[in-house]
């Protein structure tokens, strides 16, 4: 396996930590689609990223359903999602891989430039775009279906 520098095993784990969460619909369906992405929250803190694939896809679908207050914020959110997990695929890389490479290992086969341009797209979950997205549905939530995900 490669090694990574420690800028860049820290840029990924901080991207895989960094995500939004999903609604439905009606607010009631957002609400319960919410409480059920909260627990993703917790696992993304504590390194856990088996369920990565499963939230970005309810990331993506759930941006098209998304009450209307906060529809173009998921919007976003999933733009920067989609960017990242297209470069991770070009890359070679699985969310599964994160956790090692955050350790500073890269997978056997995994060019380094490629992942030089995942990190890139890693960057762009934390722009201002993203992040006040991030807040506005992270209000949102609080507001209408108090959920406090700053805390998870």
């Amino acid at each position: 396996m490669k090694r990574l520098t420690p800028a860049l095993a820290a840029t990924v784990l901080a991207a895989s930590l960094l995500s939004g969460c999903g609604g439905g619909g009606d607010t009631g369906s957002y609400c319960d689609t919410l409480e059920e992405t909260q627990k993703d929250f917790e696992d993304f803190d504590t390194g856990d990223l088996s369920n990565f694939d499963d939230f970005t896809d309810r990331v993506e679908d759930l941006a098209d359903d998304a009450p209307d207050e906060v529809r173009d914020d998921w919007k976003v959110v999933d733009k920067a999602f989609g960017d990242f997990m297209d470069a991770m695929d070009e890359a070679g890389l699985k969310p599964s891989d994160l956790p090692a490479a955050a350790g500073g290992d890269l997978p056997e086969g995994v060019d380094m430039e490629e992942f030089s341009q995942a990190m890139s797209a890693a960057q762009g979950l934390t722009t201002d775009e993203v992040q006040k997205a991030l807040e506005n549905i992270q209000k949102h939530a609080k507001d209408e279906c108090n959920l406090d995900f700053e805390a998870s």
